[in-house]
């Protein structure tokens, strides 16, 4: 991963996992957080990338965004591709 590349703040993730942990002294190790952020930006980006793509397949691309829509039209298969 590049130095520039943005991704999600370990800390970020470390508080969202503890919301659902059961166990309040459970923890999450510096490489699993770096893993789990890597695999977050990996899977936003594809999500993004497939529903730009899913802009042209409509009559979207006059207003060059990305609505709700188009990622509800993509999420089941990108969730099965993840």
């Amino acid at each position: 991963m590049d130095a520039d590349t943005e991704t999600f703040s370990p800390e970020t993730l470390q508080s969202i996992f503890k919301l659902v942990w059961k166990d309040s002294n459970t923890k999450a190790s510096k490489d699993a957080l770096t893993l789990c952020c890597e695999f977050f930006r990996l899977f936003v980006s594809e999500a993004v990338q497939r529903a730009a793509e899913q802009t042209e397949v409509n009559d979207s691309v006059q207003e060059n965004r990305i609505e709700v829509e188009h990622l509800e039209r993509i999420l089941n298969q990108l969730m099965l591709d993840f």
